[in-house]
Protein backbone atom coordinates (compact mmCIF):
# COMPACT_ATOMS: atom_id res chain seq x y z
CA UNK A 1 0.00 0.00 0.00
CA UNK A 2 2.50 2.39 0.50
CA UNK A 3 4.21 2.00 -2.48
CA UNK A 4 1.57 1.39 -5.28
CA UNK A 5 -0.94 3.18 -3.18
CA UNK A 6 0.63 5.87 -1.33
CA UNK A 7 -1.74 8.85 -2.02
CA UNK A 8 -4.75 6.95 -2.10
CA UNK A 9 -7.55 7.84 0.58
CA UNK A 10 -6.41 5.36 4.15
CA UNK A 11 -9.98 4.38 3.88
CA UNK A 12 -9.47 2.21 0.77
CA UNK A 13 -6.38 0.29 1.84
CA UNK A 14 -8.39 -2.81 2.67
CA UNK A 15 -10.36 -2.53 -1.03
CA UNK A 16 -7.00 -2.03 -2.74
CA UNK A 17 -4.96 -4.56 -1.07
CA UNK A 18 -7.99 -7.19 -1.69
CA UNK A 19 -7.32 -5.95 -5.58
CA UNK A 20 -3.60 -6.37 -5.68
CA UNK A 21 -2.29 -9.70 -7.44
CA UNK A 22 1.09 -10.72 -8.33
CA UNK A 23 2.60 -10.00 -11.13
CA UNK A 24 3.83 -12.94 -13.57
CA UNK A 25 7.12 -13.70 -13.10
CA UNK A 26 7.85 -14.44 -16.84
CA UNK A 27 6.56 -11.28 -17.80
CA UNK A 28 10.42 -10.06 -16.14
CA UNK A 29 12.27 -13.31 -17.85
CA UNK A 30 11.50 -13.04 -21.30
CA UNK A 31 12.97 -11.01 -23.61
CA UNK A 32 10.86 -8.17 -25.03
CA UNK A 33 9.91 -7.67 -28.83
CA UNK A 34 9.84 -4.09 -30.71
CA UNK A 35 8.33 -1.34 -28.79
CA UNK A 36 5.21 -0.41 -30.93
CA UNK A 37 6.22 3.33 -29.68
CA UNK A 38 9.19 3.03 -31.43
CA UNK A 39 7.66 3.36 -34.89
CA UNK A 40 7.57 6.49 -36.83
CA UNK A 41 4.00 6.24 -37.31
CA UNK A 42 3.48 7.37 -33.97
CA UNK A 43 5.63 10.24 -34.54
CA UNK A 44 3.31 13.40 -32.75
CA UNK A 45 1.46 11.08 -31.00
CA UNK A 46 3.24 9.60 -27.98
CA UNK A 47 1.62 10.64 -24.33
CA UNK A 48 3.20 9.99 -20.49
CA UNK A 49 1.35 11.23 -17.82
CA UNK A 50 5.02 11.35 -15.00
CA UNK A 51 3.56 10.62 -12.08
CA UNK A 52 5.96 12.99 -9.36
CA UNK A 53 4.65 11.09 -5.80
CA UNK A 54 5.31 7.51 -7.64
CA UNK A 55 7.48 4.95 -4.90
CA UNK A 56 7.27 2.26 -7.30
CA UNK A 57 8.79 4.23 -10.67
CA UNK A 58 10.06 7.50 -8.89
CA UNK A 59 10.03 10.32 -11.99
CA UNK A 60 14.24 10.05 -12.50
CA UNK A 61 13.66 6.80 -13.42
CA UNK A 62 10.40 7.44 -15.71
CA UNK A 63 12.92 9.96 -17.19
CA UNK A 64 15.56 7.67 -17.51
CA UNK A 65 13.13 5.76 -19.33
CA UNK A 66 11.82 8.48 -22.04
CA UNK A 67 15.60 9.67 -22.36
CA UNK A 68 16.41 5.69 -23.51
CA UNK A 69 13.60 5.30 -26.08
CA UNK A 70 15.29 8.04 -28.19
CA UNK A 71 11.42 9.23 -29.32
CA UNK A 72 9.78 12.66 -28.50
CA UNK A 73 7.17 12.34 -25.69
CA UNK A 74 4.30 14.74 -24.63
CA UNK A 75 4.72 14.82 -21.34
CA UNK A 76 2.96 15.97 -18.29
CA UNK A 77 3.41 16.16 -14.93
CA UNK A 78 0.71 14.68 -12.37
CA UNK A 79 1.28 15.58 -8.48
CA UNK A 80 0.24 11.51 -8.01
CA UNK A 81 1.50 8.46 -6.89
CA UNK A 82 1.74 5.12 -8.87
CA UNK A 83 -1.68 4.58 -9.33
CA UNK A 84 -3.02 7.84 -10.43
CA UNK A 85 -5.94 6.22 -12.02
CA UNK A 86 -7.07 5.10 -8.49
CA UNK A 87 -5.95 8.08 -6.39
CA UNK A 88 -6.85 11.10 -8.79
CA UNK A 89 -9.08 9.49 -11.42
CA UNK A 90 -10.74 13.02 -12.74
CA UNK A 91 -6.98 14.59 -13.15
CA UNK A 92 -6.05 11.80 -14.95
CA UNK A 93 -8.48 12.06 -17.59
CA UNK A 94 -8.21 16.09 -18.19
CA UNK A 95 -4.69 15.25 -19.29
CA UNK A 96 -5.81 11.91 -21.54
CA UNK A 97 -8.48 13.88 -23.19
CA UNK A 98 -6.09 17.09 -23.89
CA UNK A 99 -3.72 14.29 -25.19
CA UNK A 100 -6.55 12.78 -27.45
CA UNK A 101 -7.55 16.22 -28.59
CA UNK A 102 -4.30 17.31 -29.44
CA UNK A 103 -3.93 13.93 -31.38
CA UNK A 104 -7.22 14.14 -33.17
CA UNK A 105 -5.99 17.58 -35.07
CA UNK A 106 -2.65 16.09 -36.52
Amino acid sequence: MEVLYNDCDDSRAPELSRAIRPHALRAFETAPTAPAWADGGFDGRRAYVRTLDDRCNPPSLQQAWLDKSAVEWDVVELEAGHMPFVSQPEALAVHIIRFIDRIAEL
